[in-house]
């Protein structure tokens, strides 16, 4: 399967050129973020390399996309819970207070 779009971005002077079926605008403000996380931890420390920093940056993307998978999880429960209220008020014929 060929993908209809290659995107170049930049990153800490380093071109890329991603392929993808996204909209290129896209995949380009995706790398402008990482851009940004990348310089900031090489900032940080002198020393750090672009490699080091883009598997930094690389590790709190993951931890950030865990802990809003964890999130989401808790809000399907919490709407579980919800609805499974509701249809208890329906059947019992209760009315909610003001």
């Amino acid at each position: 399967m060929s993908l209809p779009n290659t995107v170049e971005v930049i990153i800490s002077g380093r071109k890329f050129n991603i392929k993808t079926d996204k909209d290129p605008e896209y995949v380009k403000k995706l790398a402008q973020r990482l851009e940004v996380m990348v310089e900031k931890i090489k900032a940080g420390n002198s020393r750090v390399t672009f490699d080091k920093a883009l598997v930094v940056a690389c590790f709190y993307l993951l931890d950030e996309n865990e802990a809003l998978k964890s999130q989401i999880k808790e809000l399907g429960r919490e709407i579980k819970r919800l609805e499974e209220g509701a249809k208890l008020l329906i059947t019992t014929g209760q009315k909610i207070a003001p």
